[in-house]
């Protein structure tokens, strides 16, 4: 104590602590006897200096671990999730958050991919292979790639520490707000949006991973949740949830990881008088963009304005974004979709690079096929992507709704020329989605493919 040098033991352990967990630290002390996490299956509440308490608990069993390793896991939204995610943290480990719908036998296999040391999961650590060590990088975003491969994208807590607070600084979230957390924390939207507002400012999560929708509605009153961040589909079902409990204390709704429909804003908002707010982002980038006001959600016009701190640029109409929550060394990065700016400043999201259709000589682009579908009253989401038959390019179309071909295609008729059309459709009440709420491109095309 006296020559102020530490022993070598405790400057080693000072030394792995990650940026996000000395982050942590900061808020904890700050805030130890604030709720900042709510269960809200077991209605169980957790503090700042417990969930630090139970953070350290997990510590203990990381020791066999080196920093900069790879630690695979699978946990449902919940105090384990945090508490995990932030004793690997603490210890200096890699986190590579799974998705929570994988089965036990796919977890092992996406570990051994993400070339992961060890996979948590139920509860215990399972050794995977040799370790790969990445000492710059506190997290691994697992999104899904070209040919049924994983895509990893590292990220170093600068990273994430800027996604977080682009995010708050944009959005307006408070550290006395309460986020319901039901979207999964290790999607790149959840790191955003919950993970990092709480350990940044200590903004509290009320958790949960299996609910029917009424009880989302009953949650938000109970638990006073004030940020609510969704996915379109879950959006579409509390719209039809019958009068009963409101979603008074909500003072932000957003959506993100799918299109969401103006039919879908507009129920929404008619059923609650909330709107919703359209974010915008990648894996690669964080949060991109943000519709600020509503307005823009919905009429479907765009998905809002750059946020703070990012910025876009447009290059044969190919987005690129720059900020320092891009997960790359430059800061920049070059997405797939085309966009344009409206005369509000405002991003129009034209579409995906490489899928415009040559149909009868003519051009045309499926997306701008699948906004109209999507204007359309009684629609509450559509895909329309291009396909071939006998050689030949058509549109084909699947459409979230109760009408039928026939009134679909007058309708069209007001806004699209006939050869605009999509000759190729699967129409149904519900679409099929995927866990991360978007709509299952894979499934839709065997339905065309087995209806036609």
């Amino acid at each position: 104590e006296r020559s102020g040098i530490l022993p070598t033991s405790m400057r080693r352990r000072v030394e792995q602590e990650g940026l996000l967990w000395r982050q942590w630290m900061r808020i904890s002390r700050k805030r130890a006897k604030q709720t900042v996490l709510i269960d809200a299956i077991r209605e169980t509440f957790l503090t700042a200096e417990e969930l630090t308490r139970a953070a350290n608990d997990f510590g203990e069993r990381l020791t066999p671990y080196h920093p900069g390793e790879r630690i695979a896991f699978r946990v449902p939204n919940g105090a384990e999730w945090m508490a995990l995610f932030l004793a690997l943290q603490r210890a200096g480990l890699t986190a590579i958050p799974l998705d929570g719908t994988l089965p036990a036998q796919g977890c092992f296999e996406m570990a051994g991919q993400v070339q992961a040391h060890a996979l948590y999961l139920e509860g215990q650590f399972h050794p995977i292979g040799k370790p790969r060590r990445s000492p710059a990088c506190c997290c691994v975003k697992v999104t899904s790639g070209s040919g049924g491969l994983p895509k990893m994208i590292p990220c170093r807590a600068e990273h994430l520490l800027a996604d977080g607070l682009q995010v708050v600084k944009t959005m307006g979230i408070r550290a006395s707000d309460r986020n319901l957390a039901v979207i999964p924390l290790g999607h790149s939207y959840g790191l955003g949006n919950l993970v990092l507002p709480l350990i940044q400012q200590g903004t509290a999560l009320v958790t949960a991973h299996d609910y029917l929708p009424r009880q989302l509605v009953e949650w938000v009153a109970r638990y006073r949740v004030t940020v609510l961040p969704l996915v379109p589909a879950l959006f579409r079902v509390l719209a039809a949830v019958p009068a009963g409990p409101s979603l008074a204390p909500v003072r932000t709704a957003l959506s993100a990881g799918a299109v969401l429909s103006p039919e879908v804003a507009q129920a929404f908002f008619h059923r609650f008088g909330i709107k919703i707010h359209n974010f915008y982002g990648s894996s690669e980038t964080g949060g991109i963009c943000y519709d600020r006001t509503g307005a823009a959600s919905l009429t479907g016009r765009s998905v809002g304005k750059p946020l703070a701190g990012v910025s876009i640029t447009l290059t044969r109409d190919r987005i690129t974004v720059s900020s320092p929550a891009v997960a790359m060394r430059s800061g920049r990065w070059r997405l797939n979709d085309a966009a344009a700016w409206n005369d509000r400043g405002e991003l129009v999201l034209l579409g995906r690079l490489g899928q415009g259709a040559n149909i009868g000589g003519k051009k045309v682009h499926p997306l701008e096929v699948e906004r109209a579908l999507r204007s359309l009253p009684g629609v509450t989401d559509a895909a329309v992507w291009l396909a071939q038959s006998h050689g030949r390019d058509l549109l084909a179309a699947a459409v979230e709704t109760i009408r039928n071909r026939a009134d679909l295609e007058q309708a069209l008729a007001r806004s699209l020329p006939a050869w605009k059309w999509p000759k190729a459709y699967w129409i149904a009440p519900e679409l099929p989605r995927t866990a991360r709420g978007k709509l299952d491109h894979a499934a839709l095309r065997r339905k065309i493919e087995t209806s036609t």
